[in-house]
């Protein structure tokens, strides 16, 4: 890799680093990433590596000697271990957006619940409103890292959105950064359970759809995701205060 820039420098990488075990540990309070079922990912801007953690290990356990760097089909480059081999698609996303810098999936309760009955996110409040219209529900999805059409079709579904919907199969999100792809996720869960209860009460009132692109561009400032994050990097902090010690 290189470190000719300062956003691919040493500090950069470490910081990098640490930022991804913040994911994996405020992913893991809400549930999300437990078991061995869930990908959180991230690359230096423009780098043709990224780094994950090792195949066995659960969210909630994940620290920075347990990270892996990895190339865009999934190989480890340097310490022991595997990653998941259905990281290649991560690779594939990487590859084709270079504005995406971090990348979840998971199989959390609300958010498969949706896409089992083939439904996407929906502006029913602001928070809610954070994907609106960059989310695609995938119908047919079935082992896109080993099946190369499957793996276009996943490619050209997501297109210039930050979200996929995979019926059966959970969800897939897309940030510029850790932070935001983890706000991000968390968030959509939450918003998901509330939905799904809204749903069995009633029919959904939207947002009219002015309001709702407000929404949504607010909640892609950096002011917002990084105020979230800053929370649960603190709420980290006093659960495990010798973290990175």
């Amino acid at each position: 890799m290189s470190t000719s820039s300062p956003e691919h420098s040493p500090e950069a990488l470490e910081q990098l680093k640490k930022n991804l075990v913040y994911g994996y540990r405020i992913l893991a309070r809400y549930g999300i990433g437990l078991g061995l079922l869930a990908h959180l990912t991230a690359r230096l801007p423009g780098a043709q590596t990224f780094w994950s953690y090792k195949w066995g290990d659960s969210f909630e356990d994940v620290t920075v000697e347990g990270l892996r760097e990895c190339d865009f089909q999934g190989n480890v480059l340097s310490g022991d271990g595997t990653v998941n081999a259905s990281l290649k698609i991560e690779g594939m996303l990487y590859a084709a957006r270079p504005d995406i810098n971090a990348i979840t999936h998971h199989h959390a309760d609300n958010c498969l619940a949706l896409g089992a009955i083939g439904q996407v996110l929906q502006p029913f409040e602001r928070s809610a409103a954070r994907l609106y219209e960059d989310m695609v529900l995938l119908q047919d999805y079935d082992n896109a890292h080993i099946d190369p059409v499957m793996a276009k079709a996943f490619v050209d579904a997501l297109g210039q959105r930050h979200a996929v919907m995979m019926q059966h199969h959970g969800i897939m999100v897309c940030g510029r950064n850790v932070q935001e792809a983890v706000v991000v996720t968390k968030e959509v869960e939450i918003s998901a359970g509330v939905q799904l209860k809204a749903m069995a009460a009633g029919a959904l009132r939207l947002l009219p759809h002015a309001e709702a692109i407000r929404a949504r561009e607010h909640k892609k400032t950096e002011r917002s995701y990084m105020g979230v994050w800053n929370y649960e990097v603190g709420k980290v902090n006093q659960a495990t205060p010798d973290l990175f010690n």
